[in-house]
């Protein structure tokens, strides 16, 4: 012991012991840095040994051998991919075993053979993964048709599950054909099971035949969802009630006698609705092929006969009116041409009615063909055996040409009676400007005024030539009424203008007589009224009767400023 403290208490021994711990623990620390490191590299490499593991090439070459056995050709491939399956699986089993062994070199410390075989396996791990992927491949190539198949009908699944699902909601729009829609619905389920079973047994021949049938089911079932319920409320709700409204129609027109028997309105009527019992059971059996162009058609067919039927009895409502009419017009134009035949026998030469004699008898032979082609149509619109579309045509043609004649018979009253008028009108105007004429000239004497114009006169002669003109005029044989009443007018004209002119003298006379009065009981008081007074009553006898007017109210208002009008009246009505 006392050996053992003296070589401690050497302070060389102690430095040697120091070295040496120093020494093992860079030792103990540099092999766990490689150990660590070691562990690292394994994980990784177990991480890529599981995801080669991880591919499913057995199952998928099982899949590869079942579809060999269909197809002659996939089978030398298969062949060789087992061969190579074999070495792929030789090699991962070999892998496995080095990656145990390497994990207990690596926790025995054996760091540098754990080296050799991390580098082995790396290799190892790579030719895997080249081995797998290239299988994997090839593999995928031979069942490529498989998936395409297997996603196809999971989109038809999917979609057949919608639809079933739309079924179920609309239900009560659907309840016509549901017995359909189950079958369909059963038999679509039994060929995704049959699919199924190909495809298990590899016969993607027969599955793409069952994937086909499937397609052909879904169609038929999106076809009853989408169509029915728009189809039945036209089979069962539109149609029907346009066909009610045209039976209706159709009773209504022919008991009021209206001819339709061209129409086949029953005919057609039996042909539709049987029809529409067929295109009924059709959706009933789920089958709408067809039906939509059938449905279409029996409205337009419901419509057009509607519409004929309606046309039919407006024609027949039209051509009992225009019977009345034209049975009106033709015996009021056999009375006309009666009245204009005896007026122009009596009163032509009278009043000149030159060229009215051909107007008469062309107006009287048009008359004649009307009388002639009247009984035919009559006939045919009594016996109501034809369509009255067709004879409205006619009917308006006579009814037009009757009323053409009736016009120019108007016409020609009208010129007969306007001649004999112009006469008549003549003759009463002749006599009012004959009392006009007495009127001015007692007007004239009972004023007695001092002085008229020369012109006055003559107008007066003038007047009096327009009186004899008429006379003579109105007595000459022919009559010409065009120059007589052009002579009137001027008469009238001039007589009237004349009138006025004297009675606007009259008036005047009136008022300087009444101012002058009024004026006469100041001219003692007032000497420049008397003065005033005077020169007014010189205007007035030398006939200058505006000017005596102005003179004398221009007097008194200067003595009663702007009150002369009604104290002149005042004394006018006093006097």
């Amino acid at each position: 012991m006392d050996i053992v403290f003296k070589y401690l208490s050497d302070i060389r021994v102690v430095i040697g012991i120091a070295v040496l711990a120093i020494i093992i623990t860079v030792i103990l620390i540099v092999s766990k840095i490689r150990s660590g490191k070691a562990r690292k590299e394994l994980e990784e490499l177990e991480v890529r040994y599981n995801t080669i593991k991880s591919v499913p090439l057995s199952f998928k070459l099982n899949k590869a051998v079942a579809i060999s056995r269909v197809d002659p050709e996939a089978m030398e491939k298969v062949t060789m991919m087992r061969d190579d399956l074999d070495k792929a699986e030789a090699n991962l089993k070999q892998i496995s075993t080095l990656l145990a062994d390497t994990e207990d070199e690596i926790i025995s410390g054996k760091i540098k053979k754990a080296k050799g075989d991390l580098a082995d396996l790396d290799a190892s791990i790579s030719l895997g993964e080249s081995q797998v992927a290239s299988l994997d491949e090839a593999l995928d190539s031979i069942l490529e048709r498989e998936n395409v198949q297997r996603q196809e009908v999971n989109e038809l699944k999917n979609h057949f599950r919608e639809l079933k699902e739309a079924a179920n909601r609309n239900r009560s729009q659907l309840n016509y054909a549901w017995s359909t829609i189950e079958q369909i619905t059963s038999e679509t389920e039994g060929m995704f099971s049959n699919f199924e079973e190909r495809m298990y047994t590899s016969d993607f021949e027969a599955a793409n035949e069952e994937l086909v049938n499937i397609h052909r089911s879904i169609e038929r079932f999106e076809s009853i969802l989408k169509s029915v319920p728009e189809l039945l409320e036209d089979a069962r709700g539109v149609i029907p009630k346009m066909a009610e409204v045209v039976h209706h129609d159709y009773t209504e027109a022919k008991a009021r006698g209206v001819y339709l028997k061209h129409l086949q309105v029953d005919q057609n009527l039996t042909l539709i609705t049987n029809g529409l019992k067929g295109d009924l059971e059709q959706m009933k059996a789920g089958d709408v092929t067809d039906v939509r162009e059938h449905l279409d058609d029996y409205k337009e067919r419901l419509t057009q006969l509607g519409e004929h039927i309606h046309r039919e009895s407006a024609a027949f409502d039209e051509m009992r009116t225009l019977a009345n009419e034209i049975t009106t017009l033709y015996n009021e134009a056999e009375k006309s041409i009666a009245y204009v035949t005896d007026q122009f026998s009596r009163l032509s030469t009278r009043y000149g009615l030159v060229g009215m004699d051909a107007k008469i008898a062309s107006v009287r032979d048009s008359l004649r063909s009307i009388a002639t082609r009247m009984p035919k149509v009559f006939t045919l619109y009594q016996e109501n055996q034809n369509p009255s579309t067709g004879l409205l045509g006619t009917m308006k043609e006579l009814n037009q040409d009757l009323t053409v004649v009736s016009d120019n018979l108007r016409d020609i009253k009208a010129e007969i009676e306007s001649a004999a008028g112009g006469e008549e009108r003549a003759k009463k105007q002749l006599v009012k400007l004959q009392v006009i004429m007495n009127q001015m000239q007692v007007k004239i004497a009972k004023y007695k005024l001092p002085s008229i114009s020369a012109q006055y006169d003559e107008d007066m002669k003038r007047a009096e030539g327009y009186i004899n003109r008429l006379t003579t005029l109105i007595g000459a044989e022919p009559l010409n009424v065009q120059m007589l009443n052009n002579t009137l007018k001027e008469a009238i004209d001039f007589i009237y203008r004349l009138y006025n002119n004297v009675n606007n003298v009259v008036a005047t006379v009136m008022m300087v007589e009444n101012t002058i009065v009024f004026g006469n009981r100041y001219r003692s008081t007032y000497a420049d009224i008397d003065s005033e007074l005077t020169r007014s009553e010189l205007c007035f006898r030398n006939g200058d009767y505006t000017q005596a007017l102005s003179i004398a109210i221009a007097t008194i208002e200067k003595i009663h400023p702007g009150n002369y009008e009604n104290m002149i009246r005042e004394n006018s009505s006093e006097a």
